[in-house]
């Protein structure tokens, strides 16, 4: 840039300004008016720049790919700027017609735009790697399900606990309601010492109706197995009957059933199912095993080891 171009971009001080100019700049002089010492001038000098625009241009003769500029053909006219999808689209469709040019002039000057088949583009992280972060991601996910999982479990169980005390407190209650039925009884009983037997004989009454709905409360745990059980007794018939006492004289029914196949004094004692003809041996005598009459003797091992050749 020359010393004359320099001078527009400097400042001017209001003393070079001529005497008018102060005094358009300071109005009334008797209210002086705070002003800055500089002001920056500027001058539109169109000599300048062009000259300054002929020395940063690009030759005309460069290639294009060098610029890679597409002006549009057609202007974009919204007529709503406010209007976001349209506005989007009007961009989108500039964009669209300024890279078909592009591929057009790109391929008209003998460049490549498409990548070739054979091309082997490798990326920046290996397989290895890769497949450690996959991994990594895989067991995050499973304990994440995990921790999910435990959490269901820990929930059912706080709300298994919680039935369960509920269940508990109910039979409490129940049975604290019937003592203290039974409890009124007694006091009433023996306040009424002097009375008839007819007070007596309700109080009885009473008594075996708190019993039944005592039995009845502890029965409530008898499951359907047992109340079928009983259907099926009443409905017996004569073969099942018999089928039944089959199983109770060979397997036993009701009293004590442990230790019914041990022996005792008299069953050690009692040798009546012995058969001395079966069981005769010459093996309680001489101290060795019992042979078959007619039994071949073993050969001995050297006829053995003959054999064998």
């Amino acid at each position: 840039m020359s010393d004359s171009d320099s001078e527009y971009e400097q400042g001017v001080t209001l003393e070079d300004l001529e005497g008018s100019d102060t005094e358009m700049l300071s109005g009334d002089e008797e209210s002086p008016v705070d002003i800055l010492t500089t002001q920056r001038v500027t001058i539109n000098n169109e000599p300048a720049l062009k000259r300054l625009h002929e020395q940063i241009a690009l030759p005309s003769k460069i290639p294009w790919s060098e610029t890679q500029s597409i002006t549009s053909t057609q202007a974009i006219n919204i007529a709503d700027p406010d209007d976001d999808l349209t506005r989007e689209v009007a961009f989108y469709n500039q964009a669209l017609e300024a890279a078909v040019l592009g591929r057009e002039r790109i391929k008209k000057e003998g460049g490549v735009f498409e990548r070739p088949g054979d091309y082997f583009a490798e990326m920046i992280k290996s397989d290895e790697h890769m497949a450690k972060i996959r991994q990594k991601l895989l067991d995050e996910n499973a304990s994440i399900q995990a921790s999910e999982r435990a959490k269901a479990q820990r929930d059912l169980k706080k709300f298994g606990k919680k039935v369960q005390a509920e269940k508990r407190l109910e039979r409490e209650k129940a049975k604290a309601d019937a003592l203290e039925k039974i409890n009124t009884l007694k006091k009433k009983r023996q306040g009424n010492n002097g009375s008839t037997g007819k007070d007596e004989d309700d109080f009885d009454v009473a008594l075996a109706s708190d019993d039944e709905e005592m039995k009845a409360y502890k029965s409530a745990g008898v499951n359907a197995v047992q109340k079928g059980g009983n259907k099926r007794k009443a409905s017996s018939t004569p073969d099942s009957r018999n089928k039944r006492l089959k199983k109770d004289q060979k397997f036993g029914f009701g009293g004590k059933k442990r230790h019914m196949k041990s022996n005792t004094a008299d069953s050690s004692a009692d040798i009546s199912g012995f058969s001395t003809k079966r069981n005769k041996s010459t093996s309680f005598k001489s101290g060795h095993k019992a042979t078959k009459p007619g039994a071949k003797k073993r050969p001995g091992k050297a006829r053995r080891q003959n054999g064998r050749k």
